[in-house]
């Protein structure tokens, strides 16, 4: 087995994108395409996070570009899921509604090079960092998933309103 291999299966152990596999598979089968476009770049983005991340740690010793790739994935993430609910291709509510969490991690990830290089402030950014980055990573998560509890409603009041007549 090749090395990148290992590394990509055990990243997939360890990261986020092995949690969406559920959602992608449910999305799929329920031909809910809109939140399967959102879920497989949610899923895309957070892989790419995983393969780069040690690259990324080992290449950058200064710790600068470490924050402004980072800050860039996320911006780019959110001009895709903003392009597509224009576009129609996800669920207009899901694409604000990522867009609202995930906004403040660019400017985070911006903060802390600034902290760190520039400012050289008492307080430090690394709890502020540590605290707020995995929230929004899994709040980003659980609105990939929100989409079933839509599906499921909707399959409820269809089996009430048959029930019904």
């Amino acid at each position: 087995m090749p090395s990148w291999l290992g590394d990509f299966l055990t990243s997939m152990n360890n990261g986020s994108a092995a949690v969406l596999v559920p959602a992608i598979v449910f999305f799929w089968l329920s031909k809910e395409r809109k939140a399967l476009r959102f879920a497989l770049l949610t899923a895309g983005f957070f892989l790419f996070g995983i393969l780069i991340h040690d690259m990324l740690h080992d290449h950058d010793t200064e710790k600068v570009w470490r924050y402004v790739v980072w800050a860039s994935n996320d911006i780019i993430w959110m001009a895709i899921i903003a392009y597509w609910g224009i576009r129609g291709k996800v669920h207009m509510w899901q694409s604000i509604a990522g867009q609202l969490i995930v906004v403040a991690a660019p400017f985070l990830q911006l903060w802390r090079v600034a902290d760190r290089h520039l400012w050289d402030l008492t307080f430090n950014s690394a709890y502020l960092y540590k605290t707020l980055l995995p929230i929004i990573n899994s709040a980003t998560l659980i609105l990939c998933y929100l989409p079933i509890l839509f599906w499921l409603q909707t399959r409820r009041n269809k089996t009430a309103a048959r029930t019904l007549s």
